[in-house]
C-alpha cells in the first residue's frame, strides 16, 4: 500500500519512537518544525506500522484548506485519489469511502462523533496537529478523546503535534498516573533566514508597504516565490491592485489565500503557477503552519492577524486586528526557509516587536463559550466547571455563556440538563444561535428558506455595494424593508431561479463568488438537519423574523427618537447603520453587531420585531416629580429590562406611591409638616418613661419613629399638598395601640390633678417632670407627687400669687419642714391679701385671692 517513491524527511528516522510510545502510553506529543513531514508523513507511517486495531486514523486540523491540502498531499504520496485511503471531511463537504484509514477534518466533525458515541467506533487513533493554535474545537477535542479513552477507550491512541509548542503542559495532560506523555522533539536541517525589521515606524497603510516589501523581494532574490501574511481579505484585495498595476513586474502571478475562497482558488495558490510566473501569494494566517507552499523563498510579515474575542459589552464575538505572536512572527519566517537560504521583510520594527505576545491567547480564554459549553452539556449534563479543560476558561465567561443557553432555550432553568431543543442543537454544527433559528424556522414550516437564512448569517456579504459602504466606497442605496437579511434573500432566491447567472446577480449588485457560497452552505445546512421541500413553502416573511429573534433574543432594541440610535437589551446603546434598509421599524433586531470602540456599537444588520412576538410584560413605574410636588407613574411595556412603550397614568395609591412620597417628605420634613406641640409632648413622655420600662417596649422617639409615621402619613396619598394636611400626633397614639397609650399615661401623665382639683400639664423636656403651680394650690398635700410607678419625684415648681418661681423642689415635705417658714414671711409681706397658714400641710388649698382672717 506504501509503495510509493517518497523523498525522505525529517520525521521518517523519528517514527519508530512515536510508535512506541504510543504503544506504551496510548498517548504522545510530537514537536517538529514546518517541512518535517509531522502533518502528512507521519500519519501514513502510524498506518503503516499498524495502528491498534483496524480502525482509523482522524487527523484534526484547524482550518479547512489545511484539512484538504494535507489529504491531497498523503493520497499523492501513495499514488490514489484522495477518497480512497486518504480522504478528508469538512463543513463544506467530504472526501471517504469504505476503503478509507486516514480521515482529516476539522475539530468540529470529530466534535460531533465524539457527542454521538464517545467510544469512537471505527477509530483507533486522534491525531491533533497544529495544537499551538488552540482553537476552541481543539480544545474540546482532546479534552473529550482524553476522557474517552480514561473511561470507555482505553486503547484509543491520542496524539498531539506542533511545530512552536511548549510541550509540558500538554504532555502532563495526557500522563496517566502522574506519569507524563512521551515527548518526542523532531529535528530537521533549517536554512537561515534573514530577517530585515522596519527601521521605524510607518504612517502608511499596511498594503501600501507590503506591496512594496513583495517587489522588492522579488527583486531581490533570483528565483522563487514571495508569500504575503495580510490580516484580512480586504487588505488581500488592496494589495493585489497595487501589484497588479506595477509596471516593475509584468511576469507576476498574484494569488490570494483566505478561507473565503473557494477550493479552486486556494489550490492554486498552494501549487507552482502552470505558467512559470513567479508568484506573490498573499495570505493570511491560514499559511503560517502545516500548509506547504511551493516556491516560496521570501516572506513579508505585516504583523497583524484578525482574531476573535468576546466582546462583553455586545455580548459577541468580534474580529480584532491585532499584532501577532513572536511564535507567529517565528512561524511566518520560517516559510522563507524551506527550500534554501531565504529573507523575511517584517513591517514592524524591533521595538515593536518586543510588545508582542509570547504565544496566541487560547480561542477558549477570549470568544464566547456558549458553543463550547452547548458541547460539554452534551457530553455529560454537569457543571462545566468540573468538565476536564485542559486550560479552564474564567468562571465568567462560563456564567455568561450558560446564561445565553438558557435564555436560547438549551439548557434547563435550574440545572446543566440539555432541553430536548439544546440536544437538537447540539447535533447540528452550527453557533447556537444559528441553530436555534434554523430549529424555529423548520418548526414554523420554513426549511428551506431557514436554511438560507442562517446561510445569509454564517457566510460573508453577498451585496457587494454593501461591502463597499463598509469600506467607505459607497454611500447606502438600498430600499426600506422590514429586515436586511430577507432583504438579500429575496435577491438571492431570484437570482436562483434565473439560473444564477453572474451577469444578473452583478445587475442585482451582488457578488457572485459570496452567492455562491451562500447557496452552498444552505444546501450543506439543509443536508445537515434533514433536508427540506424544494418547492414553495407556507408562510411569509413573518415567519422568518420570528426565527430570527429565536436566535437572537437578547438583541432586541427599540429606536429612539432621531432616526438611526437604538437602546438595546442590557442597557447599552447603539446606532443603526446607514446601509440598513430597516429605517421604520419602531423595534429592531440587532442581529450583527460590531462594538464601537468608545462609541456606540453599530447595527450592521438588522430585522424589525413585533411587540405581540416578545411576551413583554407590563409594569408600572413611579417616579418623583419634584417640580408637581407628586408621584407619578407611567405605564411601560417591558422586555427584559428594555423599555418597548410607556405612557403616562395615574400613580397607584400603593406602597411603592407611598415609600416615594415619603422619602421626599423626609428629605425636608420641617417644609412638609406644621409644628405639632402634642407630638412633641408625646416624644417627651417616650423619651422619659422608655428607658426607665424597657419592659413596655415603648417606640423610641428620634428620627427613626418620625420616619415611619411620615411614611404612614403617606399612604394612600400622592401629593405633599394631601400630606401637609396630616397631623402625625394621633398617628403616634394609633401607633402605640390601647395598651401602650394606657402604659404612658400611667407612668409618664401629661397632667397631674392638684390639691385644688386643678389638672396642669407636666413638662417633660428637660428628661425630669416637672410641675409649675402656685404654691398655695399645693396647702393640704404633704408628700411630693411621684411617677414611673412611684419610681421619679416630680419637680415642683412652687409659683407666686403672680407666677413667678419661689422655689423649686422635688422633696415637697422638706420644703414645708425647712423652707416654706422663710418664703411665708416674704409672700406675707408682698401678698397680703392671700392666706399664708403657718402649717401648709392641713391648710385648705387655695386657687384664688381671698382676704386673709384677721
Amino acid at each position: 500500500m506504501l509503495g510509493s517513491v517518497r523523498s525522505p524527511l525529517p520525521v521518517d528516522g523519528r517514527v519508530p519512537e512515536v510508535v512506541a510510545a504510543l504503544a506504551r502510553a496510548g498517548s504522545a506529543v510530537v514537536t517538529a518544525p514546518p517541512a518535517s513531514g509531522k502533518s502528512t508523513r507521519l500519519p501514513l507511517a502510524l498506518l503503516e506500522r499498524g495502528l491498534p486495531g483496524d480502525g482509523q486514523l482522524w487527523l484534526l486540523q484547524p482550518r479547512r484548506v489545511a484539512a484538504r491540502a494535507a489529504a491531497r498531499r498523503m493520497a499523492a504520496e501513495l499514488g490514489e485519489e484522495v477518497g480512497r485511503t486518504v480522504g478528508f471531511v469538512t463543513r463544506d463537504g467530504s472526501a471517504v469511502s469504505a476503503a478509507t484509514r486516514v480521515v482529516v477534518a476539522t475539530e468540529g466533525v470529530l466534535t460531533r462523533k465524539l457527542l454521538a458515541d464517545p467510544a469512537l467506533p471505527g477509530v483507533s487513533a486522534v491525531m491533533l496537529d497544529e495544537f499551538h493554535e488552540r482553537g476552541r474545537q481543539t480544545d474540546l477535542v482532546l479534552a473529550m478523546s482524553v476522557e474517552s479513552r480514561a473511561t470507555v477507550r482505553e486503547d484509543l491512541w491520542v496524539l498531539v503535534a506542533s511545530a512552536t509548542l511548549d510541550p509540558g503542559p500538554v504532555s502532563a495532560y495526557l500522563g496517566r498516573a502522574g506519569a507524563p506523555a512521551p515527548v518526542v522533539a523532531v529535528e530537521a536541517p533549517v536554512y537561515p533566514v534573514e530577517v530585515r525589521w522596519a527601521e521605524a515606524v510607518s504612517a502608511r497603510p499596511l498594503p501600501e508597504r507590503a506591496a512594496w516589501a513583495a517587489l522588492r523581494a522579488l527583486d531581490e532574490l533570483p528565483s522563487g516565490d514571495v508569500l504575503v501574511f495580510l490580516p484580512g481579505a480586504g487588505e488581500i484585495r488592496r494589495t493585489a491592485g497595487l501589484l497588479a498595476g506595477s509596471a516593475r513586474r509584468s511576469d507576476l502571478a498574484v494569488v490570494p489565500l483566505h478561507g473565503d475562497l473557494p477550493p479552486a482558488e486556494q489550490d492554486r495558490a498552494l501549487l507552482p503557477d502552470p505558467a512559470g510566473r513567479r508568484k506573490a501569494v498573499l495570505a493570511t494566517n491560514v499559511a503560517e503552519t502545516s500548509l506547504t507552499i511551493e516556491g516560496v523563498t521570501a516572506v513579508v510579515d505585516g504583523g497583524l492577524a484578525r482574531v476573535l474575542r468576546f466582546d462583553p459589552r455586545t455580548g459577541i464575538d468580534r474580529l480584532v486586528l491585532s499584532p501577532v505572536s513572536r511564535a507567529s512572527a517565528v512561524q511566518r519566517a520560517g516559510r522563507a526557509g524551506r527550500l534554501g537560504p531565504g529573507v523575511v521583510f517584517r513591517l514592524y520594527t524591533r521595538e515593536e516587536e518586543r510588545g508582542f505576545r509570547d504565544r496566541e491567547e487560547p480561542e477558549l480564554l477570549r470568544t464566547d463559550l456558549a458553543p463550547a459549553l452547548l458541547d460539554v452539556l452534551g457530553w455529560a449534563a454537569r457543571d462545566p466547571r468540573r468538565f476536564g479543560w485542559f486550560e479552564a476558561p474564567p468562571a465568567s465567561a462560563m456564567e455568561a455563556g450558560l446564561a445565553l443557553l438558557r435564555r436560547l432555550g438549551a439548557v434547563r432553568p435550574d440545572g446543566h440538563e440539555l432541553t430536548p431543543l439544546g440536544r437538537r442543537m447540539s447535533q447540528l454544527p452550527l453557533h447556537p444561535r444559528l441553530s436555534a433559528v434554523l430549529l424555529s424556522a423548520q418548526a414554523l414550516g420554513r426549511p428551506r428558506r431557514g436554511a438560507l437564512l442562517v446561510a445569509l448569517l454564517s457566510e460573508r456579504e453577498v451585496l457587494a455595494s454593501r461591502r463597499a459602504l463598509w469600506q467607505g466606497e459607497a454611500e447606502p442605496s438600498l430600499p426600506t424593508s422590514d429586515s436586511d437579511l430577507l432583504a438579500r434573500m429575496d435577491l438571492v432566491e431570484e437570482v436562483e431561479r434565473s439560473g444564477a447567472a453572474r451577469e444578473r446577480m452583478e445587475a442585482l449588485g451582488l457578488e457572485p463568488g459570496a452567492v455562491r457560497s451562500v447557496l452552498a452552505a444552505r444546501d450543506r445546512i439543509l443536508r445537515l438537519a434533514g433536508g427540506g421541500a424544494r418547492g414553495p413553502e407556507q408562510g411569509g416573511d413573518e415567519e422568518l423574523r420570528r426565527a430570527l429573534l429565536a436566535g437572537y433574543p437578547d438583541r432586541v432594541g427599540r429606536r429612539l427618537p432621531g432616526g438611526s440610535r437604538l437602546a438595546l437589551v442590557g442597557g447599552t446603546g447603539a446606532v443603526l447603520d446607514p446601509g440598513s434598509c430597516v429605517r421604520e421599524a419602531p423595534l429592531v433586531l440587532a442581529v450583527d453587531v460590531t462594538a464601537g470602540g468608545s462609541g456606540p456599537a453599530r447595527v450592521r444588520t438588522a430585522s424589525s420585531v413585533e411587540a405581540s412576538w416578545l411576551g413583554a410584560r407590563t409594569e408600572t413605574v413611579r417616579r418623583w416629580d419634584r417640580e408637581g410636588g407628586m408621584v407619578v407613574a407611567e405605564r411601560r411595556l417591558v422586555y427584559e429590562g428594555l423599555v418597548l412603550s410607556e405612557q403616562p397614568v395615574p400613580a397607584p395609591l400603593d406602597g411603592e406611591t407611598s415609600a416615594l412620597l415619603a422619602g421626599a417628605a423626609l428629605e425636608d420634613p420641617r417644609a412638609v409638616f406644621a409644628d405639632e406641640p402634642d407630638l412633641a409632648d408625646l416624644e417627651r413622655r417616650l423619651a422619659f418613661l422608655g428607658p426607665l420600662r424597657p419592659d413596655l417596649a415603648l417606640p423610641a422617639p428620634g428620627e427613626g419613629l418620625r420616619a415611619e409615621l411620615v411614611r404612614e402619613a403617606a399612604e394612600g396619598r400622592r401629593r405633599l399638598s394631601e400630606l401637609r394636611q396630616v397631623r402625625l400626633a394621633p398617628l403616634l397614639l394609633r401607633k402605640l395601640g390601647a395598651a401602650g397609650r394606657r402604659a404612658l399615661d400611667d407612668g409618664a401623665p401629661p397632667t397631674l390633678r392638684v390639691p385644688t382639683g386643678r389638672d396642669l400639664r407636666v413638662d417633660y423636656s428637660s428628661g425630669r417632670p416637672v410641675l409649675a403651680v402656685k404654691l398655695q394650690e399645693m396647702f393640704g398635700l404633704a408628700e411630693t407627687p411621684r411617677v414611673a410607678g412611684g419610681r421619679v419625684p416630680v419637680v415642683v415648681h412652687l409659683l407666686s400669687p403672680a407666677g413667678r418661681p419661689v422655689q423649686v423642689t422635688a422633696d415637697l415635705a422638706g420644703f414645708w419642714r425647712s423652707g416654706y417658714a422663710a418664703v411665708r414671711r416674704e409672700l406675707r409681706g408682698r401678698y397680703p391679701k392671700h392666706p399664708w397658714p403657718e402649717d401648709p400641710t392641713t391648710a385648705p388649698p387655695q386657687a384664688g385671692t381671698r382676704r386673709r382672717p384677721g
